[in-house]
């Protein structure tokens, strides 16, 4: 399934677990769907699990489980308890888009992406690999050499990080020096005028501080 339309955890590093299941368990047993190796988290530490329909009569009454296909974090009766938003939870939560989750050293991001979508006006962005051509909003977008293979970059690995070395060698494959950091910092930025709505404040290409930057599609 598409994780870009499936709400994820999005970790320090910037890489995503889908919630596309059911349940998503994490703790620090092998068979955990998010393996934490912190002594501190237990074996099975905490659950996301998707809403469908309205919970069972044994569910807790209190739980806000507002429209069906929610997400809901519950704590499974952890020794060091799990966090949300800097607090520690003391009863199931229904997840909201931005809310941080900490398990002992480990902390992931929630994001739903139709909320995104409603409050950033995503733009809809679609490229054809095979001609490299660029469609933003149905109309097409002209690029440089430069900005087409950091682009076609970022695309392939959407997602992802892409860190500076990375990006160096999409884009000066022949170069025999060093690319500093402020020649793909501009890079980025005429690209972003290109596709961004708001070139100040990105929703396309995103800066992951000390490793680089991922495409948000």
């Amino acid at each position: 399934m598409d994780e870009l339309v499936v709400p994820h955890l999005v970790d320090p590093l910037g890489r995503w677990i889908s919630l596309a299941i059911p349940k998503t368990i994490l703790g620090r047993a092998a068979d955990c769907h998010v393996v934490i190796a912190d002594p501190r988290a237990s074996r099975r530490h905490a659950e996301i699990a998707g809403q469908d329909e309205p919970p069972g009569a044994d569910a807790p009454c209190d739980v806000s489980w507002g429209t069906p296909g929610g997400f809901v974090l519950r704590d499974l009766g952890s020794t060091n308890g799990t966090w949300l938003n800097g607090r520690r939870l003391s009863e199931p939560e229904r997840l909201r888009d931005g809310d941080e989750i900490e398990i002992g050293g480990a902390r992931f991001t929630f994001r739903d992406p139709d909320a995104t979508l409603e409050s950033t006006h995503f733009p809809a962005l679609v490229a054809d690999e095979a001609t490299g051509e660029i469609w933003l909003n149905r109309c097409p977008v002209r690029l440089s050499i430069q900005q087409r293979a950091l682009f076609m970059l970022l695309w392939n690995r959407r997602g992802q990080v892409c860190g500076k070395d990375e990006i160096a060698r999409a884009v000066w494959p022949d170069c025999r020096g060093e690319v500093y950091d402020y020649q793909i910092e501009s890079l980025v930025k005429r690209l972003r005028a290109k596709l961004e709505p708001d070139p100040a404040q990105p929703v396309l290409i995103l800066n992951v501080p000390g490793l680089g930057y991922r495409l948000n599609r």
